[in-house]
């Protein structure tokens, strides 16, 4: 499956919580995302036409959430239980759901125009 997840690195934590960090060299508008439990996201796929979409670079920071993926080019499909912090790419032709388990936060490392250009839907 073309889709990485992986810990967003923990630097230091103690009685007042935790610090994690990472590093991106992309710039310019992000998206912070709120969403509540049971609510659906994405539903479409990318054909990586916007540098933003290729890949789609997502940061789960609070909560739980289900993605569900289909690899468009070899139909292979996969879910997977994301808790957060979790960061999260989706290579281009691969048509992604995000349900939020509980109440989710996430930051999409490119902005909605950069993502409307280059959303598709099946």
């Amino acid at each position: 499956m073309r889709v990485t997840i992986s810990p967003i690195d923990l630097k230091a934590s103690d009685e007042r919580g935790a610090l994690h960090y990472f590093s991106t060299d992309r710039t310019g508008e992000f998206l912070l995302v709120y969403r509540k439990a049971g609510s659906v996201s994405g539903q479409h796929y990318h054909k990586g036409n916007s540098a933003g979409k290729n890949p789609e670079d997502m940061l789960l920071v609070q909560g739980i959430a289900s993605l569900h993926c289909k690899d468009l080019n070899t139909n292979e499909e996969k879910t997977f239980e994301l808790v957060a912090p979790m960061r999260v790419f989706i290579q281009a032709n691969v048509w992604h759901e995000l349900t939020a388990i509980t109440e989710i936060v996430f930051v999409e490392l490119n902005s909605l125009v950069e993502g409307s250009e280059d959303t598709y839907r099946l």
